[in-house]
Formats: structure tokens, sequence, C-alpha cells
């Protein structure tokens, strides 16, 4: 194989660098809130002010993705990727010696700068560099590094806690990223063909404000409700500023992102898949452990433990299900990962206080399942009428609305346990005339509120299986997919 230079480099070995340090990147996505507690004690901060450890995150990232598109067509990967990696071993070197909060916050922005580049890269660079034919494959190595990673993060981190202290959770990092920066100097080449633009400055001005202020709103909604005027205040700006963005975009000849490839249904209908599939994910990621350490009284590490055999098995099925969008094509995969996807989902809206742990592992294993056949091969299906440099904008897209709709349903699940809950909580008088029956009444009120949440990751299932019916079977050369 040629770069855009005419020198030969090897596939392989670059494949395997971008696989190795975007996983180093996705690991860290879900580390820190295993690690709320103990940094809350150890800095006497409230847990609205930890949250920003997460918030600040998904800022950043849904700052930096939609810019992802310009930077891959305008500098050489082998710039963007080292200056990435370098981003994020900062920003960890930062979190790792940082004396108070405000410096541990300092880091883990500057990481995130380094995420929002990595995740989008690795899928634009292997949809460029292999043919269609072996995209599935390749996209499904891509999925372990991007699904598989951020799963691992709480069983992780909680062997962490358990066994050194909060600062190794970004120590621990600070080797193999060193490692993998000294082989990207060597491995990536500058394999994508750019296409220079002039800088919009408007354009990044509203996409920044659009989606960070949406970001911001749906981050805020755990805390203040949907009703909070922050809330609402924040949602307005950032649908306003990106109806502004989409204005501006739309009739350009070298957007900053091409937003017109919406118009294109495969795609469309394809991304939208993928980030049904992968809200559902993250909502029960985040319901669960809360019920399996607070309704079931287990342990950080207990309950990571507990989903830890769904996310290695989702890292197994990445890969084969790549290596069967190849063979049967998208359509098949995305039938069969959103039917167990919700078939998956559905009994945890059924769970009770006595629910056996292996059948909790069972259902979890068969949602995990599901989102495998689905991630990975259907961002390689929506990229079936895509060409050129259409690639580096449809994985800019693809990423967007996937980190939106993340946060967004992550939003909504935790406003329906809370509210649910809420409501169904027993009189006050009650803990003091009775308070067995206060007890069991509140057990039963927290119960229902995860049934709720539950319910509605099952609804975007449901929702995921309907847009399935329409993943296009052919693309235009005929090739059966």
């Amino acid at each position: 194989m040629v770069d855009t230079n005419g020198k030969h480099y090897s596939q392989l070995a670059l494949t395997l660098t971008l696989v190795l340090g975007t996983f180093c990147t996705a690991l860290t996505t879900n580390m820190l809130v295993t690690a709320y507690p103990t940094l809350m004690k150890t800095f006497s901060i409230s847990s609205a002010t930890v949250q920003w450890l997460t918030t600040g995150s998904l800022l950043v990232m849904g700052i930096m993705i939609p810019v992802s598109a310009w930077l891959l067509n305008n500098f050489s990967l082998r710039l963007i990727y080292i200056a990435a990696l370098s981003c994020f071993l900062i920003g960890l070197l930062v979190s790792y010696t940082a004396p108070n909060f405000q410096l541990i916050l300092a880091g883990r922005l500057i990481q995130a700068v380094g995420i929002g580049i990595t995740f989008p890269t690795i899928q634009t660079v292997l949809l460029v560099i292999y043919p269609p034919e072996k995209r599935g494959t390749m996209m499904g190595l891509g999925g372990i590094v991007i699904g598989l990673a951020p799963a691992l993060g709480p069983t992780v981190s909680g062997w962490i806690l358990d066994n050194a202290n909060w600062r190794d959770l970004f120590g621990m990092m600070l080797p193999p990223v060193a490692i993998v920066l000294l082989i990207a100097l060597f491995t990536v080449k500058p394999v994508i063909p750019l296409k220079k633009s002039p800088i919009d400055a408007w354009a990044i001005v509203l996409s920044t404000t659009g989606f960070g202020s949406l970001l911001y709103g749906f981050s805020s909604v755990g805390e203040h409700g949907w009703s909070s005027p922050l809330v609402i205040i924040s949602l307005i700006i950032g649908l306003v500023f990106i109806a502004g963005f989409v204005w501006r975009e739309w009739p350009q000849s070298q957007p900053l992102l091409n937003i017109r490839l919406l118009k294109i249904p495969s795609f469309t209908i394809a991304s939208m898949i993928t980030a049904l599939a992968n809200t559902a994910m993250i909502g029960i990621q985040v319901v669960l452990p809360m019920y399996l350490q607070n309704v079931r009284g287990l342990t950080p590490l207990q309950s990571g433990l507990m989903i830890l055999p769904g996310a290695l098995l989702y890292g197994v099925i990445s890969l084969i299900s790549g290596r069967a969008y190849d063979s049967i094509g998208g359509r098949r995969l995305a039938l069969m990962g959103t039917f167990l996807l919700t078939l998956g989902t559905l009994p945890f809206a059924m769970l009770t206080r006595q629910t056996p742990y292996p059948t909790i592992i069972m259902e979890y294993v068969v949602l995990m399942s599901g989102v495998a056949l689905v991630a990975m091969p259907l961002t390689a299906a929506s990229s079936i009428d895509l060409r050129g440099i259409q690639l580096s904008h449809g994985t800019a897209i693809n990423s967007t609305m996937r980190q939106i709709m993340t946060s967004m349903g992550t939003a909504v699940l935790g406003s329906v346990l809370t509210n649910v809950a809420s409501s169904a909580q027993p009189a006050k008088h009650l803990l003091t005339t009775a308070p067995l029956a206060y007890q069991n009444a509140a057990y039963n009120a927290a119960m229902h509120g995860f049934h709720a949440a539950f319910l509605v990751a099952t609804v975007l299932g449901v929702v995921a299986m309907v847009f399935a019916v329409f993943v296009k079977r052919t693309p235009k050369g005929g090739q059966k997919v």
C-alpha cells in the first residue's frame, strides 16, 4: 500500500496503531463515574461539581467531533493523530498530578480534545484504506475499541479504587499512551487525500455554541430537571445555533460539515440505527449499576463484574459481525441486532429485588450481542453511497448524532427514573409511624423508577427495529449487502 505521497506503508501496522490508541482514549470515558464519591470526599465538593468531569468532557467531545471532518481534509493524518494522542497524554498527566479538583477537570477537558478527534478518525481511516468488501471486518475491529473499552471502564476503575487510589485512574494510562504515541511516529502515514478548504470561523462558532449548549442542556437535566430555566434556555440556544449552522452550511460547496449527506437515505437510516442502539446501551450501562448498587447492595467492582461478560462478548461478536457484514450485508444484521437489543432490554423492565444474578447477566449478554451486531457493521453500511471526501464528513456526522442522542437518551432515562421514583415515594410520616412499611414502599418506588427507565430503553430498541427494515439491500454497484 502507498500513502498520498506515494510512499509504501504497512496497512496492518497503521490499523493496529489506531486501534491501540483509540482503545486507550476510549477506556477512560466511563471510568471516572465510579470514582465520584471518592473525589467528592477528597476535595469536599458537591455531586453537581464532580459531575462536570462527565459534562465537560461531553461538551468538548461534542465540539471537536464536527470539526474533525475539516481537520482530516486539511491536515495530514499523521499530524492530526499524533496531536490528538499528545493532547490526551498531557491531559492525563495534568489530572494525575493535580493538587485540586480544578486541575483534574482541566486535564479531563484536554483529554476530551484527543478523544473527540480519535473516535471519528479511526472510523474514517478504516473506511478509506480498505475496499468496500473488507470494510465490515475492519469496522468490527474498530467496534471493539469504541464499544468494548467504555464498557470495561467501570470494572477496571472499580478494581483500581479497591486496590489503589483515584490518581491511578489516570496514572495507569500514561505508559501505554506514551508507547502508542511513540509507535505512531513511525506507523501513521498520510493516507487520507487532502482537499484544502478555508476555515469558516462563523460555522465553528455556530457549531460550538449549538452542540455545546444542546449537550450541556441534556447533561443538566439530571441535576435541575426538565422544567429548569437553565435546561430550557440551554436547549433553546442549542437548537437555534444548530439551525443557524445548518442554514449556513447547507449551500456551501466546501462546508465545515457536509450535512447534505443526510439527504442520502442509506446513510441517514444506518446512522440512526447505530445512534439508537448506542443510546439504549449507554442508558442501560448508566441505570443498571444504580439498580445493582442501590437496590441489591453490590459494590462498584461487583456491579462492574456483573456486566463484564456482556462487555467481553461484545468484543468477540464485533469481529464476527464485521465479517458477517462482508458476506450477508447490513440489512440482516440490522434486523437481528435490533431484535436482540429489544429482547435483551425488555426483561430489565421487569426486574425485582430478587431477580437472580445469572438472569441479569444473561439479559445483559443478549443486549450487548444485539448492539455488537449493529454498531460497526451499520457504520460501514452508512458509507455505501459515500465517496472520497464524503467519508470523513459522514463519519463526523455519524459520531455527532451518536454523541447527541446518547446524551439526550441518558438525560431522558435519568429523569424518568428520578421522576417516577419520586412520585411513588411513600408519605414521610410513615418513617416514624411505620418504618418497615416505609422502607418497603421506598424500595417499591425505586423499582417503579427503574422499570420506567428500562422501558424507555426498550422503546429505543423498537424504534431501531423499525429503521432496520429500511436498511439498503444493495449498493449502486449491485454487490449484495
